[in-house]
């Protein structure tokens, strides 16, 4: 099946209609990506982690670049390295630096180093410093080898956390038997009150949460993960490598749901009321999500048969799309800046073919789809939010900056917040988003506003019952 845009023949593989694209892979040379360094995938995942100081190991650029995670901004230490540091080494200035960290954060469980491109150019020997300080000062000092060229995405930064993780936190408190009815979420970063929703429902079938990797992780309740009875991956990138090695070391089965969506939420917490044996707990699932369909119902009739385009990261790809199937709405994109065959598969089997996936996607790549196929919204990440209110499209942030969305309150409150934007006036005095060009200004006979300002200043730039388009 042909490709509905045009693409450059180096970047034909990573879009399909039908299979999967190429994935994986180093950006093409030259070509601006929306992709992140791995440095930044390693903070995505570490940053909630709490009680623990985070150390940037390289220039204080980095150190900034790094503190606003999720729009959130968390306290980060840098060792500032410059000309000189890179000519005659900084490993004594790193030891400093982690002693002085220690002595404005007292109380801190552990110390996290996270190394960066110039720390790895100079082969800085990042680990053997931290080994040392470690059994000087009798805590956790923790190498995160993060450097940006060390993975073709922000992805590769998530490995790397998760590694430094199970290395050095997960299963290091006494073994015992595993706690009846404990659970651990990994690959759950608590977005908006997200860890929240989901917890108060697995309360609900009477389960306790040990830890949760890395939303609310804690160097104790890590300690105490390898006693959970099951493991509940939620983001696949992240968790299905942690889950996998877990279960490897400590016997930990686990399960792969999602919580965004009815359907999803409801499949998910009956998957885990029968791992626990618990029918009678999960009886009330369907009713509960029956509820909130009801409440979500006004929203859902004005979203009925618009159109929506995806693009964030590929493990929430298929869930999502699953959920806005439910809103009423129809997927014709679903991209994302970076992703493995496993997310890209499971996102393929929910849209079927005929759906366009594309992989590192760049911006005129964006640009081109969301004219010709005038979807009624595009979800992403904060890059792409003011491309498409340029071109007149409303723009939805994911992961979400207002409500949870996670569970069955959630989806009443992705649909309140998708049917606002998409119904929002101001849409319509915008070019309407099927057209390449702007259209051309034409004088009136005394030189004044051109008739197709005119047109799209009286309100008639949408559809035809007055929405936009």
């Amino acid at each position: 099946m042909k490709i509905p845009i045009d693409v450059i023949p180096e970047r034909a593989g990573h879009l399909g209609v039908v299979e999967i694209p190429a994935c994986d892979q180093r950006t093409l040379p030259g070509v601006v990506s929306q992709r992140a360094c791995v440095l930044y995938g390693a903070r995505w995942m570490l940053a909630p982690v709490r009680n623990v100081i985070h150390l940037i190991h390289g220039p204080v650029g980095c150190a900034y670049y790094s503190e606003t995670v999720r729009k959130k901004r968390y306290r980060v230490f840098s060792t500032a390295l410059d000309e000189k540091d890179i000519v005659f080494g900084a490993g004594q200035k790193l030891e400093t630096a982690i002693r002085e960290s220690l002595s404005l954060r007292p109380g801190s469980s552990a110390v996290l180093v996270y190394t960066t491109c110039a720390a790895g150019l100079i082969g800085e020997d990042v680990p053997a410093i931290c080994k040392r300080v470690s059994a000087a000062l009798g805590l956790p000092v923790v190498p995160v080898n993060c450097p940006g060229f060390c993975g073709v995405s922000q992805g590769d930064g998530h490995d790397a956390a998760a590694a430094a993780l199970l290395e050095h936190f997960i299963g290091r408190g006494p073994a015992g038997p595993p706690l009846e009815n404990s659970v651990n979420i990994l690959g759950e970063f608590d977005v908006q009150g997200d860890l929240k929703e989901i917890e108060q429902l697995l309360q609900r079938l009477g389960l306790n949460l040990i830890c949760a990797v890395s939303g609310r992780a804690t160097v104790e309740n890590m300690a105490r993960a390898h006693r959970a009875r099951l493991n509940i991956v939620h983001c696949g990138r992240t968790g299905r490598w942690l889950a996998r090695k877990m279960e490897e070391r400590f016997g930990i089965p686990w399960r792969k749901v999602s919580f965004f969506g009815l359907a999803e939420a409801a499949a998910a917490l009956q998957a885990i009321a029968a791992f626990f044996n618990r029918p009678r707990e999960a009886a009330w699932v369907e009713k509960e999500a029956e509820a909130a369909r009801q409440r979500a119902l006004p929203y859902l009739r004005r979203l009925a048969g618009r159109r929506v385009a995806l693009f964030f990261g590929a493990s929430r790809m298929g869930s999502m799309a699953r959920a806005f199937g439910e809103l009423g709405m129809e997927v014709v994109l679903c991209g994302s800046q970076f992703g493995c065959r496993e997310d890209y598969a499971e996102s393929r089997r929910c849209l079927g073919q005929g759906t366009l996936m594309i992989d590192d996607a760049h911006q005129r790549e964006l640009e081109e789809f969301l004219h010709r196929y005038r979807p009624d919204l595009l979800v992403g990440g904060t890059r792409e939010k003011f491309m498409a209110h340029k071109i007149g499209i409303p723009f939805l942030v994911f992961p979400q900056e207002t409500s949870p969305y996670a569970g069955f309150n959630g989806f009443v409150n992705l649909a309140r917040e998708v049917a606002a934007l998409v119904g929002a006036p101001v849409w319509r005095l915008m070019i309407p988003a099927n057209l390449v060009e702007p259209p051309a200004r034409r004088e009136g006979p005394a030189g004044g506003d051109s008739a197709a300002v005119k047109t799209v200043g009286d309100g008639k730039g949408g559809n035809e019952d007055g929405t936009n388009l």
